[in-house]
């Protein structure tokens, strides 16, 4: 007998604990929630690599003006990729009445999977910013800088959420 099929059948005995099917639904959620905001922060950080290209490039050429604004670009990047790749999970333990329910699980999940779409816009903004010739606009790194927040935001809102301080639940979608 395979090592995956006494894990498979431990995990179907288990289910039959009272509370414990519900427990470890919950952590399959959380898994895949886990994964889909480490693979945004990964996303993230290639930004942050990208940047330091970019500064590079405009130091060569003597793009001196837009330094700055670049590297608090790159700051506002990197704070937004600890930020979710930090953000709360809704943890309880197996016993516990579910701090969160599964439910609320699935909306997060969901709700993470846009963080995709406003992603989006800010990765574009900043590989326009690689093009041969190109000396970043204030007015666009500050655009860039907007839609940080905004994605900063929509995380703080998650969290409150998770936490039990936050609205109604249906407000995530």
């Amino acid at each position: 007998m395979r090592k995956e099929d006494v894990g498979s059948a431990v995990k179907k005995v288990a289910r039959l604990i009272p509370g414990i099917g519900s427990y470890q639904d919950r952590e399959s959620l959380r898994e895949a929630d886990k994964k889909l905001r480490v693979e945004l922060s990964r996303k993230l950080d290639e930004l942050v690599g990208i940047m330091e290209w970019i500064k590079t490039d405009q130091l060569k050429k003597g793009g001196w003006k837009r330094i700055k604004d670049l590297e608090d670009l790159e700051r506002d990047l990197e704070k937004a990729s600890k930020v979710i790749e930090r953000a709360a999970r809704g943890y309880g333990s197996v016993f516990d009445e579910p701090r969160v329910d599964e439910d609320l699980l699935q909306k997060v999940y969901e709700f993470d999977k846009e963080f995709w779409e406003l992603l989006a816009p800010i990765e574009n903004g900043i590989k326009e910013f690689t093009e041969k010739g190109v000396v970043p606009e204030y007015s666009k790194i500050d655009g860039i800088r907007r839609l940080l927040k905004d994605f900063m935001q929509k995380i703080a809102k998650r969290d409150a959420l998770l936490k039990g301080s936050g609205d109604s639940p249906d407000e995530l979608l």
